[in-house]
């Protein structure tokens, strides 16, 4: 089950419920999950009859406290609201772990009041979200001109201790990443681009990792599936052309031109959620 083996005990772990709604967010590492769909694929696959749906919200540079936006696009909680979210993934810790010890508190600070601004919304208008925290990956010693990552690691094992701190205390869920993709690591090399962004193989060791499941070529449909939902949500949630969607330039033809498109790739997405499920219970023999 996902999150038990990085979680510990069930209570602590990731556990969905059937038509839950997950939303990711996080920066650089939350953002580049949705290129490959590994961990997603292998999400499904560990609840092929759920049928989960999963919006990568992840950006680039996003810390706890700055999440920098184009103009007028809109606050997190309308786009939360907009998705639905029964579930968020908190996917911090490694844009902040370079503030070192000196930054720990000033972490704990945002995380707090992040977590104290998600948790009293109704995203889904019935409940509460769940938020999940999750720990960052480790930093790979890739030699060549590249940075020594020790201290790094050190930083970074520190940032996850105090995220399942904040965790335990908040009584949410929390998946540590940092300690399996740096057991990878120490075993075998090329698992990262530039020493902290995990590379594809990086991407599917983490997930058979999250999982306890080797992933298996028969995936690969689904895998396709999953990359291109993500896509279509991409579009709809980071539009090229934003400035004429919702920026200066929306008045006066993109008031009228955009929301039709910006549904109509909402609504290709939710048709491709319908497909992957049933790919998703085809491979895993749910009737």
């Amino acid at each position: 089950m996902l999150g038990a083996p990085l979680g510990g005990s069930a209570a602590t772990g990731f556990h969905p419920q059937k038509g839950d709604r997950i939303i990711v967010l996080g920066g650089a590492f939350a953002e580049r999950m949705q290129h490959k769909g590994f961990v997603e694929t292998m999400l499904h696959m560990s609840f092929p009859g759920h049928e989960l749906s999963v919006r990568n919200m992840g950006w680039s540079g996003d810390t706890v406290d700055l999440m920098p936006r184009p103009l007028d696009f809109g606050s997190l909680e309308s786009h939360l609201t907009t998705a639905e979210a029964d579930v968020i993934l908190l996917c911090f810790g490694a844009n902040e772990s370079f503030a070192g010890k000196d930054g720990l508190e000033t972490f704990r600070t945002g995380l707090e009041k992040l977590i104290a601004r998600l948790r009293n919304q109704k995203f889904n208008g019935k409940t509460t979200p769940r938020i999940v925290m999750v720990s960052p990956t480790a930093h790979e010693d890739i030699g060549g001109r590249f940075p020594d990552p020790r201290k790094h690691n050190y930083d970074l094992e520190r940032y996850t201790r105090l995220i399942s701190q904040v965790a335990k205390e908040q009584k949410l869920g929390f998946i540590d990443i940092y300690k399996p993709t740096r057991s990878k690591m120490r075993a075998m090399s090329k698992m990262t681009v530039n020493g902290v962004h995990l590379n594809d193989r990086g991407q599917r060791l983490l997930a058979e990792e999250l999982t306890r499941q080797r992933y298996q070529p028969a995936f690969e449909n689904l895998r396709r599936m999953i990359v291109e939902k993500n896509r279509l949500f991409f579009l709809r949630w980071r539009p090229v052309n934003a400035e004429y969607v919702f920026g200066r330039r929306k008045k006066p033809f993109g008031v009228l031109t955009y929301p039709p498109e910006m549904e109509k790739l909402d609504a290709m997405a939710t048709e491709l959620d319908r497909n992957i499920w049933a790919e998703a219970k085809r491979l895993g023999g749910v009737k």
